[in-house]
């Protein structure tokens, strides 16, 4: 069955003609917010599989396309009852209720680092008062609705209102809180003045901010940030060198902090990255 071999099945779809009948494993995200939700799916390039009728099909192929996606198929629904003579054809693949799969993903450094914590058997939503954690540069918000999951207590930052906007988005349809503030970080006033016990810095330099997000840590805090690193020029983007860090600069700026992660990884398209976690001290 094609659709079992797409990184996802995207129901485009009304919500009531979703739970009434839809595939197994599918994701439910309508066409008519799906243009604000990419934050929502896996990161491109993958396989996608459509359900919805065929105009939604079409223009979402179109827009997924064009953002690097591949479409391997799709399954024209105009009503209920065709998807319900779907379901006599697929049997077990059709089901009912409100379930939908989560496309997207955190950051797999965050990921690794939260998992260390569990490890260590330190539960955030446990602790009184919950654990602050701050994302400079959030983006779509998932590594910030992430860690609202597991729960911290979250103030992400970007300038950009139409990302922010998917970043609300995502954290109410994951049934989260997190704080999001609009603003730019080179701009006075727009980093916060208070402390946190975890700031998160992904894909994001401004080598001006260095120390004040070290002031910003708590003692005892966590720094976790993975940006490009010499040699993703050669790639194409970043090219500015103002947005990519040299070998080892992170552990010479944060020199006095306990580190546990100071690797070069590579991301999926093959730029390089700088993953460093540290510990500031007491």
């Amino acid at each position: 069955m094609i659709f079992s071999q797409a990184d996802g099945i995207l129901d485009l779809r009304g919500q009531a003609h979703y739970q009434a009948g839809h595939l197994k494993n599918s994701t439910w995200l309508p066409w008519a917010l799906l243009p604000d939700s990419l934050n929502e799916l896996p990161a491109s390039p993958a396989t996608l599989f459509l359900v919805g009728d065929k105009d939604e099909i079409e223009a979402a192929t179109v827009l997924l396309d064009a953002k690097g996606y591949e479409i391997n198929g799709s399954l024209v629904i105009d009503c209920d009852e065709t998807m319900q003579q779907w379901a006599q054809t697929l049997s077990g693949q059709v089901i009912s209720g409100h379930d939908s799969k989560h496309l997207w993903s955190p950051t797999p450094l965050l990921v690794e680092w939260v998992n260390a914590l569990k490890e260590r058997g330190v539960n955030p939503k446990v602790l009184k008062p919950r654990p602050t954690a701050l994302d400079l540069g959030c983006g779509g918000g998932r590594d910030a609705v992430f860690l609202a999951q597991q729960g911290w207590q979250v103030t992400g930052i970007d300038q950009e209102a139409r990302v922010l906007k998917r970043s609300k988005q995502l954290a109410t349809r994951s049934k989260t809180s997190v704080k999001f503030k609009c603003c730019d970080l080179k701009k006075q006033g727009c980093f916060p003045e208070k402390q946190f016990d975890l700031v998160v810095v992904i894909r994001y330099l401004n080598r001006a901010l260095f120390e004040q997000i070290n002031q910003a840590i708590t003692p005892g805090g966590t720094l976790v940030y993975q940006t490009f690193i010499t040699g993703a020029e050669a790639f194409g983007s970043p090219k500015n060198p103002n947005a990519i860090l040299e070998v080892g600069e992170l552990s010479k700026v944060f020199s006095d902090y306990q580190i546990f992660v100071d690797r070069i990884e590579k991301l999926e398209d093959g730029r390089p990255v700088a993953s460093f976690i540290a510990q500031k001290p007491l």
